[in-house]
């Protein structure tokens, strides 16, 4: 696989503070607490990083769908597969996830995400769109936009299933990598989630760790 550097955009949603600009949504609040939460979490210095992983696996659980997310980069490979064997691979794809995400706590740089709306594609679908802006370039007429995909879940509970940057849906992206790594494999989700907890292994170890 390319080493699905496309998490990037979702972990902004720990790394990069909000700027609200209007009255927000419910779901435009939903991204905002989060962020802000996450960035307590980067911000508590009484943390060390063992601590603040563990919080922030723990909020990204929370946040995210990783079920959904999971089935989605699939595909028609969803289809053929046991109830026993996808139940292994989602664990094992939630795993990697959070351990990617607390591989990258690394990279706050004092980025801020300013919402700048959002809409809804379908009942309970929406999209919030944020602009990315660095304190580097305050002056750039052009920052970067980014996108979260966000799905109701009922009873006042959202959750992100994907992101974008610059109009490119990044489970998309992952969903090629996965379709490249099971036609290599005789379309085995079993074989993909072993793949998962080695790569998961790799990120909680040592030479991983941060």
């Amino acid at each position: 696989m390319r080493g699905f550097c496309s998490f990037i955009a979702i972990a902004a949603l720990l790394t990069f503070a909000v700027v609200p600009v209007h009255a927000q949504a419910p779901v435009e609040t939903f991204v905002q607490q989060s962020i802000d939460r996450g960035v307590a979490i980067l911000k508590n210095t009484s943390l060390d990083a063992a601590a603040r992983q563990k919080q922030v696996g723990e909020l990204l659980g929370q946040v995210l769908d990783t079920r959904k997310m999971a089935i989605f980069m699939l595909g028609a490979a969803r289809e053929k597969t046991s109830s026993a064997d996808l139940d292994l691979y989602v664990d094992a794809y939630k795993a990697f996830t959070l351990a990617t995400y607390e591989s990258q706590l690394d990279g706050y740089g004092g980025q801020t995400l300013k919402v700048t709306g959002s809409i809804e594609r379908a009942p309970g679908d929406y999209i919030v769109n944020v602009a990315l802006l660095d304190p580097a370039t305050p002056n750039d007429p052009s920052p970067v936009p980014i996108s979260f995909r966000v799905a109701d879940e009922g009873s006042g509970k959202f959750a992100v299933v994907d992101a974008g940057i610059a109009g490119i849906w990044l489970g998309l992206a992952q969903q090629a990598d996965f379709s490249g790594y099971l036609s290599q494999h005789g379309n085995s989700v079993q074989a993909l989630g072993t793949h998962l907890q080695e790569a998961t292994a790799k990120l909680s170890g040592p030479a991983g760790a941060h």
